[in-house]
């Protein structure tokens, strides 16, 4: 069974006088363990879906099934990572991202030492009673992440969650994000307006016609599994890619 089932869903938006459809007979399956990124131009309503995946929109018709129920009965086991960091720069990283748990009620001693763990993998242990502001965006960015992961979803959903850094340290954080969702074993699935970005992430991607958005093709990756964001980045099918993709996304 397909960790995440997507069927028939259709957006539209009404005021007094019109009726702007946004998404159009979306059906795609999600498997555990994909890196499923969500192309498409600008207005074709990537947001829009990512955040009916998630739980946060409810669509005019279709459903959502994630892990056998109703997407909205399994709101405890989704992340989400928003283009902005929301860390908070008044308080310490520890208290940002301990956070969900303590609004949750789950702030055990086997909680904080599974989220003491994840700062030490990742390099952030001695920076845990520093306040955000004193971070490297990059390092902002993995703060974000491990909240994220504090409350152990089994799929993360990913708006633009790179778009805020400059290129050099998108590279570098690009890396360092997907080598924790690989090591933590998560489910993503990332919006992006980036193609290199979704090339050198992802193991499949959705292309979005422009709006009212609807799937024009998917595209299965096949890269060594070995290999990072910044390495894929050297292969030439990489560059084969890149070409398919451009030439979809003009055509729309």
């Amino acid at each position: 069974m397909s960790l995440l089932k997507v069927s028939n869903i259709n957006m539209s938006y009404h005021s007094e006088k019109s009726e702007t459809k946004a998404l159009s007979n979306i059906s795609f399956n999600v498997e555990n363990g994909d890196y499923l990124s969500i192309l498409g131009p600008s207005g074709c309503g990537k947001s829009t879906l990512l955040n009916i995946l998630s739980g946060l929109l409810v669509p005019s018709t279709g459903e959502i099934i994630f892990n056998g129920k109703d997407i909205l009965k399994r709101e405890e086991q989704i992340g989400y990572m928003f283009q902005k960091d929301g860390l908070f720069d008044w308080t310490s990283v520890w208290n940002n991202v301990t956070l969900g748990l303590k609004i949750k009620g789950e702030l055990t001693e086997r909680n904080k030492a599974r989220v003491l763990k994840l700062l030490e993998n990742y390099d952030l242990l001695k920076f845990k009673d520093h306040k955000p502001s004193e971070l490297s965006g990059g390092m902002r960015q993995r703060v974000a992440l491990i909240r994220t992961l504090a409350l152990n979803p089994k799929v993360l959903f990913l708006d633009e969650p790179f778009s805020s850094l400059d290129y050099q340290t998108r590279l570098n954080v690009c890396d360092e994000i997907h080598q924790i969702i690989k090591l933590e074993k998560k489910t993503a699935i990332m919006v992006t307006h980036d193609i290199g970005e979704a090339i050198s992430t992802s193991n499949r991607i959705i292309i979005l016609k422009k709006r009212p958005g609807e799937i024009k093709r998917e595209i299965t990756l096949d890269f060594k599994e070995s290999l990072t964001p910044f390495y894929r980045r050297k292969e030439k099918s990489y560059n084969d890619y890149f070409n398919i993709i451009w030439k979809e996304l003009q055509d729309d």
